[in-house]
């Protein structure tokens, strides 16, 4: 019956089901055909988002959403592009300099593309850069939110696997700081083949004046994150602090009103409603898939199969690639990791390795058709055809699957920090 289930998942995927639906009408088939009672599916749901942690996740999205409706954005990219654009190519160092900075503040990537990206493919299209490079940029930029923290879906996962996400936010770090710099070489080639011009020359004074500007702005992650990672507040904390914080800086700047805050409410209040029905879908879909022993009989499977672990890391990954094609980073996440548990305890895979490039790669899914919902947020804030765009993103992408696949062979990239501070 299981193989049934999967496949009606499959099928209502494809037919563009909403994924609440896709996910929960074959759970419920199930509990009505098994002659379960039925009642036992709104108990798992709510089992499923009963834990404080997920708290966090409306919070930091709240302050995303606040952040973009005061200006927070255009303050860190002033300061990016004083500091960099005077280099060739420099507003696709300044797209990806500012994009990781927001995402230490916001970490959707969604947020990051269609915050940053209002502002940067305008930029560039003004320099005289190609809008196609200018989106795929802003696009391929994105893909650092989810992995620096504070990150939703390291959040999820952790909530998911099990894992620390003290340390998931630590393991993800260097990855971050990697990942914006495959990225920047990746733009400093692409601009040097194209021929791009340099910015204004580098001003000391306004590169002063600009930072004073973002000073505060900036200041949020360093709260955020040093607060966790000092291990003075937990990550909900942390993330009830951010809000408060950048509502601090909108009454400061005096740049938000009741309706803008009505407005950021409303957004994160429809955005999360989604979410959390995803996730709660998916508590019933785990218990389904634990009570019939599909982990155990596919641990089992892949044991008589494969004996290195490298060989079972690099599948998990490649599965997580295709699914990303076709669904979102959450629903990968809570369907996918209960499946795979009893596999990554027989092969003594590190949970926290495999759960920051499990994560990574998730992301890639996010800028890839036909179900990348940052690529369509970039689509449409440069109005361009999201074909056009994820043909321009390619390179980007190739650098991103090499960096992974270093990251594979190099556990520590991953591991030293949480080992040392974790």
């Amino acid at each position: 019956m299981i193989g049934w289930i999967l496949l009606a998942i499959i099928v209502l995927i494809i037919i563009r089901a909403p994924i609440f639906v896709a996910l929960g009408a074959p759970a419920a088939s199930y509990l009505w055909l098994r002659g379960i009672p039925l009642e036992l599916a709104p108990q798992r749901m709510l089992g499923t988002v009963n834990e404080s942690i997920l708290l966090a996740v409306p919070m930091f999205l709240l302050a995303g959403a606040l952040m973009n409706r005061y200006g927070a954005t255009a303050r860190i990219f002033d300061f990016a592009q004083a500091v960099i654009g005077h280099v060739r190519g420099g507003l696709g160092y300044v797209t990806v300099l500012a994009s990781m900075v927001f995402s230490a503040m916001s970490g959707s990537a969604a947020a990051d593309a269609v915050g940053v990206g209002k502002m940067t493919v305008a930029a560039m299209r003004e320099r005289g850069y190609d809008p196609n490079f200018a989106a795929a940029v802003t696009l391929s930029s994105a893909t650092m939110a989810p992995v620096i923290p504070p990150s939703i879906i390291m959040i999820i996962y952790g909530a998911t696997a099990n894992v620390s996400i003290g340390k998931m936010f630590l393991g993800g770090v260097l990855p971050g700081l990697l990942m914006a710099v495959s990225l920047m070489i990746t733009v400093g080639w692409l601009s040097a083949r194209r021929g791009y011009g340099r910015g204004e020359p580098f001003s000391f004074h306004r590169a002063l004046t600009t930072f004073w500007r973002a000073a505060l702005v900036m200041l949020t992650p360093i709260l955020v994150i040093g607060g966790i990672f000092s291990g003075a507040l937990t990550p909900t904390e942390a993330s009830a602090i951010a809000v408060v914080y950048v509502i601090f800086l909108g009454i400061v700047y005096r740049k938000l009103n009741f309706g803008d805050f009505y407005r950021s409410l409303v957004h994160t209040a429809t955005a999360v409603g989604a979410l959390m029905l995803v996730v709660s879908v998916s508590g019933l879909d785990a218990w389904v898939i634990a009570r019939e022993q599909i982990p155990m009989m596919l641990a089992q499977q892949v044991s008589e199969m494969v004996s290195s672990p490298t060989l079972v890391f690099i599948a998990i990954l490649l599965v997580v690639l295709v699914l990303g094609l076709f669904m979102d980073a959450t629903p990968i996440i809570l369907m996918l990791v209960p499946a795979i548990a009893p596999l990554v305890t027989a092969f003594g895979i590190d949970p926290l390795h495999l759960g920051v490039l499990f994560c990574i790669v998730c992301v890639l899914g996010l800028i890839t058709p036909p179900v990348g919902v940052a690529l369509y947020g970039v689509a449409l804030v440069s109005r361009l055809p999201m074909e056009r765009v994820f043909a321009a993103t390619i390179p980007f992408f190739i650098m991103l699957l090499v960096l992974v696949a270093i990251m594979i062979a190099v556990p520590s990239i991953v591991t030293w920090l949480p080992n040392k501070w974790g």
